[in-house]
């Protein structure tokens, strides 16, 4: 992943913060609370790719999800320009930290947050 700006150590950190941010920003195109979603991230996903995953806090789903997909670069471009907004230098809870994590909000990378949301945006086109 190393030519597409994200060196493999803060891959993991990237992710995690990628997937905090577009939780807390989901509730924007989706009309729910961030306590109805919620997220886990890896660095080798089921496909052996780093993957992101954002899904319903209700058994059998509730549909915010889905719509956060539909509106996928509405909803990822507006989870990028928060987490450059904020003044922050490394990430808090106005950004990439969430209140609901179980890994004590670590490992967080704030600007290889950013990288992730561009490169899915680009490939979303």
């Amino acid at each position: 992943m190393l030519r597409n700006g994200i060196e493999p150590p803060h891959l993991p950190g990237s992710l995690h913060a990628a997937e905090h941010a577009a939780v807390g920003l989901l509730p924007l195109v989706a009309s729910c609370d961030r306590g109805d979603i919620g997220g886990l991230s890896t660095a080798i996903g089921p496909d052996g790719l780093p993957t992101v995953f954002v899904y319903d806090g209700y058994p059998g789903g509730a549909g915010f999800a889905e719509r956060g997909f539909r509106r996928a670069r509405t909803w990822l471009g507006a989870t990028a320009a928060a987490i450059e907004a904020c003044e922050c230098p490394s990430g808090c809870p106005s950004c990439v930290q969430s209140p609901k994590c179980g890994n004590g909000n670590d490992p967080l990378d704030k600007i290889g947050a950013v990288s992730v949301l561009r490169l899915v945006l680009a490939a979303l086109g």
